[in-house]
């Protein structure tokens, strides 16, 4: 090992090589990439109905003698086009972040790769953080190709212009992602290197993800009361806002367990923030960036702490490296 070459970075860059001759990783990254395009190319071709038509509508008042101050400008928000393309990254992207982190654990065990890296001079620690920073650049990078694909789709085929404030907000919904993927690598690479069995780790990790990003983000509409009606319970009932206050003060524990299960979910999180950066929710429409942020700064916090629970969960637990080159 050269001796300007630290012990973190040799694991990293050899996990990364391994990543790239599996064509697995490579394939689930490209059906992502293919999944966000095509939920965004649907939008982005309404979007450009909605923009043709007004301009035509424009293009004839004009011609009419209107004068163009008199034509109210209408804002058409392109960065809203990304709803499916968030969920994709929600659940997709939790999957590939699993797989990364379980790859780069499972990959050693059972092999001579690992028991020769031990009889160097190489730290549980400097093996431990090699093996996420390999697996966090692959993730960034497949999300980075994946959110460049977005802007490039959005301009193309909406004919919506981005601008650099757009810009500005896919790079920070795209740190966002990336924090967030980063707690499905910690899970995977956990399960992988803590459980005897690598068949049973892999199963534990899906079991949790089918629980926290397919069940308990939707706990908070699907047992809402007031949802189980279009339109709303107290609306279809004309019940007053003052009433409306009162009978929910009669569900004030039921209201509390299920916000809280929702809120559990690091996936309600991200999708809570890059909903309200992208203007998808209306009340946050055109709205400036600066006060998003700040009003959001929660689920980024609680995004953060999940990933660094997770890091000292993994560096807490001292490895076996002589059953894990055996099993």
């Amino acid at each position: 090992m050269n001796r300007l070459t630290s012990p973190v970075e040799v694991i990293a860059k050899k996990d990364l090589r391994d990543a790239l001759r599996n064509h697995f990783i490579l394939v689930v990254t490209a059906f992502m990439l293919l999944a966000s395009v095509v939920a965004l190319a649907v939008a982005a071709i309404a979007l450009k109905t909605d923009i043709a038509t007004y301009n035509e509508a424009r293009d004839a008042l004009l011609a009419l003698g209107k004068s163009a101050e008199s034509i109210a400008a209408r804002e058409f928000y392109p960065l809203r086009l990304l709803r499916g393309f968030v969920e994709h990254i929600e659940i997709i992207g939790a999957v590939i972040g699993i797989l990364i982190g379980y790859l780069a654990a499972a990959n050693e065990r059972g092999r001579l790769t690992l028991a020769l890296i031990v009889t160097r001079p190489v730290t549980q620690a400097q093996f431990l953080l090699g093996k996420v920073l390999g697996a966090s650049a692959l993730m960034i990078a497949g999300l980075a190709a994946v959110f460049a694909a977005a802007a490039l789709g959005i301009y193309l085929i909406s004919g919506a212009g981005v601008v650099w404030a757009d810009v500005l907000r896919l790079a920070i919904v795209l740190l966002a992602a990336c924090l967030y993927a980063l707690s499905f690598i910690l899970l995977g690479l956990i399960l992988a290197l803590w459980m005897k069995s690598l068949p049973n780790a892999l199963l534990a990790a899906f079991t949790i993800w089918l629980v926290l990003v397919l069940v308990a983000p939707q706990i908070g509409d699907t047992l809402d009361p007031d949802n189980q009606v279009a339109g709303g319970v107290f609306k279809q009932l004309s019940v007053p806002k003052p009433d409306q206050l009162e009978i929910l003060k009669s569900f004030a524990s039921y209201e509390t367990i299920r916000t809280g299960i929702e809120a559990a979910s690091p996936t309600k999180h991200f999708e809570r923030f890059a909903f309200a950066v992208f203007g998808i929710k209306d009340i946050y429409a055109g709205q400036p960036l600066l006060p998003i942020l700040k009003e959001k700064l929660g689920d980024i916090l609680w995004l953060l702490a999940s990933a660094a629970a997770l890091l000292v969960l993994l560096f807490s637990r001292r490895l076996d490296f002589t059953r894990l080159a055996k099993d």
